[in-house]
């Protein structure tokens, strides 16, 4: 036996023992979302709060979009971030996210004063609440917090040291159901904040002025039968958008919009996506009976139909409408492609409203809001 044949087998062990013992290098650190002061804006007697995202690749592009993400209800922000997509987007395109949060509480709706009236039952945005809203030309206040909120992290709040710029030029909002709702909202009194919004199974701006009449006014159910679920006829107070198109001062083309609806949605009556196309083609003096289509189509999937509205010469889209047949009241994810990952199917004993139905919801909306690098 050789010298090298006797001494290999003490050498393997002490190699193994060393390797056991001493500390592997662990894989880098993955950011997470830290949240924003309260001392950072005005919460206009709300109960909100909010996370701020920066990924890595985000402090490495420099100035970079921002994109607030609204949950609905039953969710919480976080976890809707890191489930729908979103999170999956900001890592591979470099954008900011901001995480506005609603507090769970069970009196909220229970009279008008005290802390009683802050937050919401289910933990919903309470995007109709005119009626209660002290602010001047009855804005929600919970939509004047988030935009305050807005301004904070565009002049640097909440994104750290050596943090990347935030284009003020490009600031979009998005939402399932009520953070559709809201997002809509958002779109609507603030139209001079927001470059766009993309907006999944929401509901009309003014549907309704009080989160109390909203449900049958709006076509929202969390318990009726899918027949049952039917917002209005016209599907909000036509007089009361025109004065809030008129009031309005926005660039051409901006807020662009984009509402996806599935059509087998028993929580959000699906007909309020044509009350929605109806709202922001004439936000924009478009016609609804004249579809157009700009670039070259991306890859939809069979159940996808989409209509795209813009006027002559323009370059992108301002209102597109995508209709998702069989799809219900869920934020669609794909998780089928290990390559371009979207969203994450947890295990839950409740419901979570995120559902893999084989079409990438937040990479769509990417692209339509130019998030993307």
């Amino acid at each position: 036996m050789t010298l090298l044949v006797r001494l290999r087998k003490p050498v393997l062990a002490v190699f193994f023992l060393l390797s056991w013992l001493l500390p592997v290098a662990a894989a880098p650190a993955q950011p997470a979302p830290v949240e924003l002061p309260a001392s950072a804006y005005d919460a206009q007697g709300t109960a909100l709060s909010a996370l701020v995202y920066v990924p890595d690749s985000a402090r490495a592009r420099g100035k970079v979009p921002l994109l607030v993400l609204l949950h609905g209800c039953e969710q919480d922000a976080r976890t809707f971030f890191e489930d729908s997509g979103w999170k999956d987007m900001a890592d591979a395109h470099g954008f900011v996210a901001l995480l506005p949060a609603q507090k769970h509480n069970l009196f909220s709706m229970v009279g008008t004063g005290g802390l009683g009236r802050y937050g919401n039952p289910l933990g919903c945005f309470n995007f109709a609440d005119r009626l209660n809203s002290p602010l001047k030309g009855f804005v929600p206040s919970e939509a004047a917090a988030i935009a305050s909120m807005v301004g904070a992290v565009v002049s640097g709040k909440g994104l750290g040291a050596n943090g990347p710029v935030v284009d003020a030029e490009q600031v979009s909002v998005t939402g399932l159901s009520a953070g559709a709702g809201m997002a809509a909202t958002l779109l609507a009194d603030y139209s001079q904040l927001f470059a766009g919004g993309a907006l999944f199974a929401g509901v009309p701006v003014m549907c309704a002025q009080s989160m109390q009449s909203a449900a049958s006014l709006c076509g929202i159910s969390v318990s009726r039968g899918c027949a049952e679920v039917k917002a209005r006829s016209g599907g909000y107070d036509s007089r009361e958008w025109t004065k809030a198109v008129q009031r309005a001062q926005h660039p051409a083309g901006r807020p662009r919009v984009l509402i996806v609806q599935g059509t087998a949605d028993c929580t959000v009556d699906p007909q309020n996506a044509l009350y929605l196309t109806n709202q922001w083609t004439a936000f924009h003096g478009l016609k609804t009976d004249a579809p157009v289509v700009i670039g070259q189509e991306p890859s939809w999937p069979a159940r996808a139909v989409r209509q795209g509205y813009a006027p002559v010469g323009a370059n992108a889209l301002w209102v597109e409408t995508v209709l998702l047949k069989d799809v219900g009241h869920v934020m669609p994810i794909d998780t089928g492609n290990p390559q371009r990952p979207c969203g994450r199917v947890r295990v839950s004993e409740t419901k979570t409203y995120i559902e893999d139905v084989g079409f990438c919801g937040a990479a769509l909306a990417a692209g339509f809001l130019q998030l993307e690098q």
